[in-house]
């Protein structure tokens, strides 16, 4: 990206918003191994937290890179990422978590928020997009 083709700020608060998720699923990975053996005394799947967390990690530090630098595959790619994200989420929600915690609306509500918020950024992505297009042309 040059100097001509400056990332607006919501865009760059949108990556700094997955950025930030992305560090909080290394960290579970990276808990998970430093506590592994307390994990599992506690019964606690520690491979799957690993797991998830390397792979949402992952995934994020590419939707991050994807969003910061302006690559086209930013808005398809973070559609995807925030919906199997979300899927994800419900799924350990509400059948790996032995017994999921009773705020069940607040938790409906918030997810239902955050990824209208999110998928609303995207669109400033797409706009962006479309613009640094049209710059190019």
């Amino acid at each position: 990206m040059t100097n001509n083709e400056e990332r607006p700020f919501r865009v760059t608060i949108l990556a700094v918003f997955v950025l930030s998720i992305t560090v909080w699923n290394v960290i579970r990975a990276w808990s998970a191994i430093a506590n592994w053996t307390t994990l599992q005394e506690f019964g606690a799947p520690a491979a799957y937290i690993l797991v998830s967390g390397l792979v949402w990690g992952l995934a994020g530090a590419w939707l991050t890179y994807a969003l910061w630098s302006g690559k086209g595959a930013a808005f398809s790619g973070g559609l995807i990422v925030a919906g199997l994200y979300a899927a994800w989420y419900w799924f350990d929600r509400l059948f790996i978590q032995p017994s999921p915690a009773p705020n069940l609306l607040f938790s409906l509500v918030v997810s239902g928020v955050l990824a209208a918020i999110f998928i609303g950024g995207l669109f400033w992505v797409k706009a962006f997009l479309r613009s640094k297009a049209r710059f190019r042309s």
